[in-house]
């Protein structure tokens, strides 16, 4: 065999993964932000959790990406396992599309696709039709990959000893291998499948063979998800050890099933005399199968790899990040999930102290003063790495709406920061009006018990899982009466002063808690209407 056709051979497979990667990146543009939000909001229902992650896999053309997505929000505790190996069975069937994509035979229309695409993606005023180019684009590249491959791969045909080396793969054991290990090393089962399908174009490997690899794909496949779970949450861990054992328990399956039942040859009864469809036919089959054998079992799935994973997480520094790990490379919309789940913490934090300063306003305590002080630290840290990060994330490839989403959460987590700040002041108050013993008149404590209401209504609904739109409304409207009622207050306080009846020095304290409020309601308002 001539160096030539070995460098065809690398060149074709260069084009095949990079047109693999573009046009999975240009289907993640087109579809936005909304398929996240898609995954998040309809998985309540188990069988439609499967169907979600059906869709959102063949829009993407990535199980990959979107059981990294599903780990991500597992480990932001948007999700429980169960409703995870819903989303990853149906990935494992929506991933199916790319093969049977691949096995369409158009290379002589490739570079034509591939034209279109760049004129697209080149000339287009619209991002998401720009985007739209780029799918089309990376397609053209995909199947002018795949016609530089089989043109490479065709004198191996006479190559006796390549043959005899495709005919060992009809072992089990080194077929499942050999798939596992291609496929933990690019990272992607379609493109490990595309592979396969230009040599099985070539007549050079039999489908019984080829069975097997494929089974090792579902298998190596898994690494993806393995990897985005290091650093995460048990509940992650054993999210992606659900997906690792989902495939395991198929595979296994499907090779006791080969022994008994000609799978191979079942599948050839039907498929079109081409092997790449014969191929694909094979991987949606076990991927669809394997889904409605072990559907049944899908709790005990669960709780089989809470079993292996047992035990509580430990508990973090309270400075450490808690659910972005930046030693885990993630696309977007994961990145995204992940630092909305530690700004919900940073929120949760925030919460804390401030009404820890307004308890100790009433009755100071030097210990719950010292933790306040000590929380504001973490507050600012957390803030300064989330912050960064963020501006490290904007470099990934995402769409304007998600582009949109991190700079709005850059911005609630330098508001929440300030209330942060707000809140140390109260507790600052707090402390001189301790110290020097100083009292506030019952009015003036019935006013601030009044604020108080008002700002924890503002955090409560900024916590819960509401609507953007509900959210909004919610805390617009508190936000409304706490400045009604702070410039009512200010004004009775003015007369407090000119009648005597308030000490002026306490008379300051309680202005700067006024103030401190204020700005608290502001800043929590004005992040209800950022976050989504």
């Amino acid at each position: 065999m001539s160096i030539n056709y070995f460098i065809g051979l690398l060149g074709g497979l260069a084009i095949f993964l990079y047109g693999m990667e573009m046009m999975s990146n240009g289907l993640e543009l087109v579809a936005g932000d909304k398929l996240r939000v898609v995954i998040e909001k309809m998985t309540s229902n188990f069988f439609k959790a499967i169907l979600v992650g059906t869709f959102v896999t063949a829009i993407i053309q990535s199980s990959s990406a979107t059981t990294v997505m599903v780990v991500g929000f597992v480990n932001a505790g948007l999700m429980n396992i169960y409703q995870a190996i819903g989303i990853i069975m149906g990935a494992n069937i929506g991933t199916t599309i790319t093969g049977q994509l691949v096995a369409l035979n158009i290379s002589a229309m490739a570079p034509i696709i591939a034209f279109v695409g760049f004129c697209l993606h080149s000339f287009a005023n619209d991002k998401k039709k720009a985007s739209l180019g780029q799918a089309i684009m990376g397609l053209g590249f995909l199947f002018m990959g795949m016609e530089l491959m089989s043109q490479a791969m065709e004198p191996l045909r006479d190559y006796p000893g390549f043959v005899t080396l495709m005919t060992k793969f009809e072992n089990p054991l080194l077929g499942v291998l050999a798939g596992t290990i291609i496929t933990a090393i690019i990272q992607s089962s379609s493109a490990a499948l595309g592979i396969l399908q230009a040599i099985a174009n070539q007549g050079v490997i039999p489908l019984r063979s080829s069975m097997y690899i494929v089974f090792g794909f579902n298998i190596g496949t898994c690494i993806t998800s393995v990897l985005s779970s290091l650093g995460s949450s048990k509940n992650a861990k054993r999210t992606a050890l659900a997906h690792v054992l989902f495939n395991i328990i198929g595979t296994v399956i499907f090779i006791i099933l080969s022994v008994f039942i000609p799978i191979d040859k079942i599948v050839l009864s039907f498929s079109r005399d081409l092997p790449a469809a014969q191929i694909a036919n094979l991987h949606t089959i076990f991927n669809v199968a394997t889904t409605i054998l072990l559907l049944p079992f899908s709790k005990k799935l669960a709780e089989l790899s809470v079993r292996l994973i047992p035990g509580k997480d430990k508990e973090l520094k309270e400075m450490s990040l808690q659910y972005i790990n930046k030693n885990v490379n993630k696309d977007a919309h994961a990145t995204f999930t992940d630092v909305r789940a530690e700004i919900n913490r940073l929120l949760a934090i925030v919460n804390t102290n401030y009404r820890e300063s307004i308890e100790i306003l009433v009755n100071f305590d030097k210990d719950r003063y010292e933790e306040i002080f000590h929380r504001e630290k973490t507050i600012n840290h957390l803030n300064k790495e989330i912050s960064a990060f963020i501006i490290d994330s904007l470099s990934l490839p995402m769409d304007e709406e998600t582009s949109s989403n991190f700079v709005s959460y850059m911005r609630i987590s330098r508001n929440l920061e300030r209330v942060g700040d707000h809140s140390k002041n109260i507790a600052d108050a707090a402390k001189v009006k301790s110290e020097e013993n100083l009292e506030f008149t019952d009015t003036a404590y019935d006013d601030l018990k009044t604020l108080n209401d008002n700002i924890n209504q503002i955090f409560d609904a900024t916590l819960e899982d509401l609507s953007k739109d509900k959210r909004v409304k919610i805390t617009k409207s508190l936000y409304q009466k706490v400045q009604k009622y702070i410039t009512e207050f200010r004004y009775d306080h003015m007369l407090r002063m000119r009648d005597r009846t308030c000490d002026p020095e306490s008379g300051l304290i309680y202005e700067k808690t006024l103030t401190a409020m204020e700005r608290i309601s502001s800043y929590l308002s004005n992040s209800a209407k950022l976050s989504i």
